[in-house]
């Protein structure tokens, strides 16, 4: 009888335990193909391995039947961290450390800590900042795949509606245009039972402290800190439904398909190498000059636009021996190449550096650090700076009423020689430095993301920042390095007069 007793208790328990059984979402497991490449281009892992990029090298299977979508998460719920995903090197760092603190804009009550719901990405996706498709996921963590440092699988998840969340450069941004907006998905997880019939954002609002999310949504990115007193950065507005969130998600966005990302890998390579290959010719003259020989006139093949039309249009084609245009540059001096190349493939040059890694760190470092300062010039410029070479200094370039800045780049270079353009590429970052410094919006160079809670990932990469944080956080941001001081960018210039007649033939 003791031990009928004794059976029917562990039967009972094992039935227990079975029912109490947790259940995950089922991941999508990534294969490596966008870093599947020449290893001048990316590095492998320890064992060899080639790497993988989760925004490119997964897919969000967006259904319109049940509003459901593939998600990479990024920041867990209750995390300490706050990470970002670089679409260049396709890794991983972090972005701020999350403080107990009050809402900057004063109207909620209670302190604001940690992230009450999961934060992450939607693969292939941009938004209509052209930056990866934002989505906050609600439900507890047991019931997601573990968070991963380096992100290898997606999740499925139902999106339940959207808000917009509204950026302010300068507040308090009087004006409706003054707000820069972004489409923020909002979804559940369908195996947490809290959720599993939540299938619209009012039903969600209803269940959860809807204040306290939307605040953190407003404080989370951070708040402007450059001045005597925190100001707001970020808001929240709108309350959409989930198949417009969907449809508009997508439609306003841009949504990568495979081919279109293969052409722009490969014509961005291609292109990485034509412009190596024309400055080191550069620099094979320039060393034959110094012996006093007379070196043969080499022809660079200038190849007609491989991005035809915006990147993100999905105009992209390959590039055809009939693009080859039957004409040459002569390399015989670094001015003259700059010149042309900023006329000619400056927005082709940024756009593949937004997507493209141009160099692997173990594969070249000269290459690699030669491009880091070639952006680094851009960066400068897209920030509202332009170098005066007669005064061989950065200086501001307001934005005028119609748009469009006070001093021409183009007309501004025309007369620059190659001593001058030496000393632009050194001083772009120390105008990074000072904006950084001053907590204003910059771009800071990720050589390794270190430091207690960082990823710990090699980036080799250039973030942009709009210098908002969090205050209690700001001691440790102080001591993080912009740029190495180890690097310096590797001269051009000549001694002694520049002729500036010479000609692009």
């Amino acid at each position: 009888m003791l031990m009928k007793i004794y059976l029917t208790l562990i039967l009972v328990l094992l039935i227990s335990s079975c029912a109490k059984k947790t259940h995950k979402i089922v991941p999508v497991v990534a294969k490596s193909s966008w870093l599947k490449t020449n290893d001048l281009y990316n590095h492998k892992s320890h064992n060899g391995e080639y790497l993988i990029h989760p925004f490119f090298d997964l897919v969000p299977f967006a259904s319109r039947q049940d509003n459901s979508i593939n998600f990479v998460m990024t920041t867990p719920a209750g995390a300490r961290n706050k990470y970002k995903l670089d679409l260049r090197s396709g890794k991983m760092y972090r972005r701020h450390q999350f403080c107990d603190q009050k809402d900057v804009w004063k109207k909620y009550s209670g302190n604001i800590y940690r992230p009450p719901y999961t934060e992450g990405f939607v693969p292939r996706l941009l938004d209509q900042l052209g930056t990866p498709q934002k989505i906050i996921v609600f439900g507890k963590n047991r019931y997601f795949q573990d968070f991963e440092l380096t992100p290898t699988r997606s999740q499925r998840v139902r999106v339940v509606g959207s808000v917009l969340q509204q950026y302010c450069k300068s507040f308090p941004c009087r004006g409706k245009n003054r707000w820069q907006s972004r489409l923020v998905l909002v979804a559940v997880n369908p195996f947490d039972p809290t959720f599993e019939r939540i299938h619209h954002i009012n039903q969600l609002r209803k269940i959860v402290d809807w204040p306290y999310v939307k605040t953190f949504i407003e404080n989370s990115d951070g708040r402007h800190i450059s001045g005597k007193e925190d100001t707001p950065a970020y808001r929240v507005i709108g309350n959409i439904g989930p198949k417009e969130s969907l449809v508009n998600s997508i439609s306003k966005g841009h949504l990568f398909k495979f081919k279109e990302l293969k052409v722009l890998r490969n014509s961005c390579h291609k292109f990485y190498d034509h412009i190596w290959s024309s400055v080191e010719e550069i620099r094979k003259k320039k060393r034959l000059n110094k012996l006093g020989l007379s070196p043969k006139i080499a022809h660079i093949w200038d190849k007609k636009d491989a991005l035809s039309g915006n990147v993100l249009s999905g105009e992209i084609e390959e590039v055809r021996k009939k693009d080859v245009i039957d004409t040459s540059i002569r390399t015989s001096d670094f001015s003259i190449y700059f010149k042309h190349f900023y006329k000619n493939y400056r927005k082709r040059f940024l756009t593949c550096q937004k997507f493209v890694r141009d160099t692997s760190i173990n594969a070249n470092k000269r290459r690699l650090w030669f491009f880091s300062y070639l952006t680094s010039f851009f960066n400068a410029e897209r920030l509202g700076y332009i170098y005066s070479c007669s005064r061989q200094t950065w200086i501001e370039n307001p934005m005028l009423a119609n748009g469009k800045r006070m001093y021409g780049h183009k007309r501004n270079l025309a007369n620059c020689t190659s001593r001058e353009l030496d000393r632009s590429f050194d001083m772009s970052i120390t105008v990074q430095t000072g904006l950084f410094r001053s907590f204003q919006e910059h771009n800071r160079y990720i050589e390794y993301d270190e430091g207690s809670g960082a990823t710990h990932q090699k980036l080799y990469s250039w973030v942009r920042s709009t210098g908002d944080g969090y205050s209690c956080d700001r001691k440790r941001y102080e001591k993080v390095s912009l740029f190495p001081q180890d690097i310096n960018w590797q001269s051009f210039g000549e001694k002694g007069m520049r002729k500036r007649t010479d000609i692009i033939q």
